[in-house]
């Protein structure tokens, strides 16, 4: 008959019988921290895939050279609490209205920034339904400007 050894009840039996566990469970922690500082990023990538967008840098290069209007899709509290600078605020309630179609002198591309990137998505498709065609997503919204260290205007 095969005989069953009772299972440690001491922290010191249960390390002298299972001595991988403390690897074991910093792995898995590892592995949970890992997954919380990835998926964010991993969500705005997918909603990304097939769509123009810019990082932080390149938004700043673009309104450093021949120009670009950001428009931030913000509500008027998180605007006023830092936007960037010469962004003009459309709060997403008001996109339909305030870009009914698209200028055919205008030849300035547009930005579109929100907190995390989701609401611009969701206005590119609406936009590019109406024939504007000069259009960008700031990758990880403002969230990724401050991570970036970018300057905020008040």
């Amino acid at each position: 008959m095969l005989a069953i050894a009772p299972a440690p009840t001491t922290l010191e039996g249960w390390m002298r019988d299972y001595p991988f566990l403390p690897g074991l469970l910093f792995a898995a922690a590892c592995l949970v921290i890992l997954l919380l500082v990835a998926l964010p990023r991993f969500a705005s990538w997918r909603r990304g895939r097939g769509r123009p967008v810019l990082d932080p840098i390149q938004v700043e290069e673009l309104l450093m050279g021949p120009g670009a209007l950001v428009v931030d899709l913000r509500s008027a509290e998180a605007f006023r609490a830092g936007h960037i600078r010469g962004s003009l605020h459309v709060p997403i309630e008001d996109l339909p209205t305030r870009f009914a179609r698209p200028d055919p002198n205008a030849r300035r591309a547009l930005v579109l920034v929100d907190d995390t990137d989701e609401l611009s998505h969701r206005s590119f498709d609406l936009l590019t339904a109406r024939g504007f065609s000069w259009l960008y997503v700031m990758k990880g919204g403002m969230r990724a400007w401050r991570r970036a260290q970018r300057p905020l205007a008040k």
